[in-house]
């Protein structure tokens, strides 16, 4: 492995852990009896100042993408980051972090639905398998921890995070057409600061509620100044993991670089258990782990899937399958 992938791996798995630390974080600021939604400001409106603020001094030009495309930035931060940040933070009221993560996780398998309801594109087989062990396995997460009860609200704000999360997916693809390209930062900082205006205006105007003090937060069985919760929520949860995120794509491409995101789940799971005692249940273990196979099957498939078509429109022979050692399978051998 060159430096460039080793690099690249760690400033990847850097940014899964800093993603994962937004749950426990943001739980333990509701906890103390912050709103969902003031929450949710606090995360995108301090994370889009450290993010932005720094931008427009060192590099303002890069900032002139946005103009690329203004619709595709205001539903990015509609969508990808409005939505997805206010539905978790809401499910996380209700559920333990790592279900109400597992179950945003299951976004993969609504892109799929995705491409063949509205574009046509038909998966594979492959692709298909993996999103039929996913939901099985975002099935027993939900309903395998013995004795407890998964509150349904919560569940259902839980999905509406994938719904955002999988429009995610599907504007990263787009931002790649060269006709509508955004730089990845200005897509960040676009979106961020209009996922925290729509955030906010959602609760000035009473949509929902905002509400915030200044008690002190639990955070490993400790009492923790409020502020420490919310510069972490936001300097490394927020800045930290969308940078590092951005440039671990840089480095080993999109495919490589979402499946190390995957350790995002492990992240919130540990930071969880350490932070706010939330362990799963082991049946729900069993489930998480059906559930992550089942995404990394469906995004080998969408990979294999995408290499196949784009091969057939170039009128090029589709590549061989290749066996671990290198060298391409026979056909007694796929």
């Amino acid at each position: 492995m060159n430096r460039t992938a080793s690099g690249g791996l760690m400033v990847a798995a850097v940014s899964a852990t800093a993603f994962g630390m937004s749950g426990p974080l943001a739980k333990s600021l509701i906890d103390a009896g912050w709103s969902s939604t003031a929450a949710s400001a606090l995360r995108l409106g301090l994370g889009a100042a450290l993010l932005v603020v720094p931008v427009l001094i060192l590099r303002p030009r890069r900032l002139l993408a946005i103009g690329r495309a203004p619709i595709r930035v205001v539903a990015y931060g509609v969508l990808a980051v409005a939505v997805v940040q206010l539905s978790f933070f809401n499910a996380v009221r209700y559920l333990d972090v790592p279900i109400a993560l597992l179950i945003e996780y299951s976004a993969p398998v609504m892109v799929i639905g995705f491409e063949w309801a509205v574009r046509g594109r038909r998966p594979g087989r492959v692709t298909l398998a993996g999103g039929a062990v996913a939901v099985a396995g975002l099935l027993v997460v939900i309903g395998g921890g013995a004795g407890v009860s998964i509150d349904p609200v919560g569940v259902a704000w839980a999905l509406a995070a994938a719904v955002g999360l999988a429009a995610y997916f599907i504007l990263a693809e787009e931002s790649e057409d060269a006709a509508g390209s955004v730089d990845p930062i200005a897509l960040t900082c676009g979106g961020l600061v209009v996922g925290a205006v729509l955030v906010g205006a959602a609760g000035a105007v009473g949509w929902f509620p905002m509400r915030a003090t200044t008690a002190d937060v639990t955070l490993a069985g400790h009492a923790t100044p409020w502020w420490v919760a919310a510069l972490a929520v936001a300097g490394v949860a927020t800045t930290l993991a969308y940078v590092t995120g951005i440039t671990a794509v840089r480095m080993l491409g999109p495919t490589p670089a979402s499946f190390v995101a995957l350790l995002e789940v492990v992240a919130s799971a540990v930071a969880s258990a350490v932070l706010l005692g939330q362990v799963l249940r082991p049946l729900q273990v069993l489930g998480a782990f059906v559930l992550l196979a089942g995404i990394v099957a469906v995004r080998t498939g969408s990979s294999a899937d995408a290499r196949a078509v784009a091969a057939r429109r170039s009128g090029a022979r589709p590549p061989e399958p290749i066996s671990p050692t290198g060298n391409p399978l026979s056909p007694t051998e796929i």
